[in-house]
């Protein structure tokens, strides 16, 4: 469908595609990553779900995913930042990955699945509940560790957000996290 829209700068072409998408499409794309997922889910001790979940959030399967941040690849990785941390955990060297780097299946997964491994048993690794660390895991991987103890304590300190976190039951965090991180998502 073509239709002419009046900007301010005049009139340009808006064109809209709509075609269907095969029945199941996500669960087929996804099979594409099965075994690199299995591969880094038992190198990093991360659940093969949350690693999904987190490439069907982040690029919906799209390897050459690119967002705003700019975040790259089906992890959705920021080269500067958790980009930076998840080489220097996996690789033990401070590299600042490409681009280039992250748009390949098998770096970007082993990058953002030794990630959640560093959230999870490094950043947070104070927090006792099991649940209540996945959580907090989750939310920095998409907004930064210093955003999620910003929302708890004000600070960008993670060590003095522990103690508050540790008071939270799963739900209360849950409902907290929701509420007062800085981004929707």
């Amino acid at each position: 469908v073509v239709t002419k829209v009046t900007t301010d700068n005049g009139t340009k072409k808006v064109v809209k595609i709509k075609m269907e998408l095969a029945e199941d499409h996500l669960s087929t794309r996804a099979a594409q990553f099965k075994d690199i997922v299995k591969k880094n889910s038992d190198r990093f001790d991360v659940d093969q779900p949350l690693i999904f979940a987190v490439i069907e959030q982040e690029s919906s399967f799209n390897p050459q995913a690119k967002s705003h941040a700019p975040a790259y690849g089906l992890m959705q990785l920021v080269p500067k930042s958790g980009g930076r941390d998840a080489f220097r955990h996996v690789h033990k060297k401070d590299v600042i990955p490409a681009p280039a780097y992250l748009y390949v299946p098998e770096n970007n997964v082993e990058l953002g699945t030794g990630y959640l491994n560093l959230l999870m048993t490094k950043t947070f690794a104070g927090v006792k509940d099991v649940r209540s660390r996945m959580l907090c895991s989750i939310a920095a991987y998409n907004t930064g560790a210093g955003n999620v103890s910003r929302a708890i304590n004000g600070t960008t300190n993670i060590s003095k957000a522990i103690p508050t976190i540790n008071a939270m039951s799963y739900d209360q965090l849950f409902e907290y996290l929701k509420q007062h991180l800085p981004h929707a998502e």
